[in-house]
């Protein structure tokens, strides 16, 4: 079983016989207090909503901001609901429901490929 520390420290201390002074203590707690870090004031925490209020807020300083959000939302609401015809067929290449083939992106490149010279 190993020793306790203060056991140790008790040991090495009883063969030197040597104590710090008193004086020296109280200089190396005069030493340790000043260079304890200070407490600073901090702010009360605020509540939730005041973070969130304080987020939006430069958003909805100017009269635009918001009539470009909602026109932004509205669009976004009618594609959803009623996308053009083209916008149906690009999404559907894209995804991949409709067959590639379909979609002619490169008119022309047959010839190329086959190494048939026109």
């Amino acid at each position: 079983m190993m020793p306790d520390l203060d056991d140790l420290f008790a040991t090495a201390a009883a063969q030197t016989g040597a104590a710090p002074s008193d004086d020296l203590v109280a200089r190396v707690l005069a030493d340790a207090a000043r260079e304890q870090p200070r407490s600073k004031e901090r702010p009360a925490p605020q509540p939730p909503g005041v973070q969130m209020r304080d987020f939006l807020a430069p958003l909805f300083q100017r009269a635009g901001v918001p009539a470009g959000l909602m026109a932004a939302a509205v669009a976004g609401f009618y594609l959803g609901f009623a996308p053009p015809a083209a916008l149906l067929q690009l999404t559907d290449a894209v995804s991949g429901t409709s067959g590639l083939e379909s979609v002619d992106l490169m008119p022309g490149v047959d010839a190329l490929l086959s190494g048939d010279e026109q």
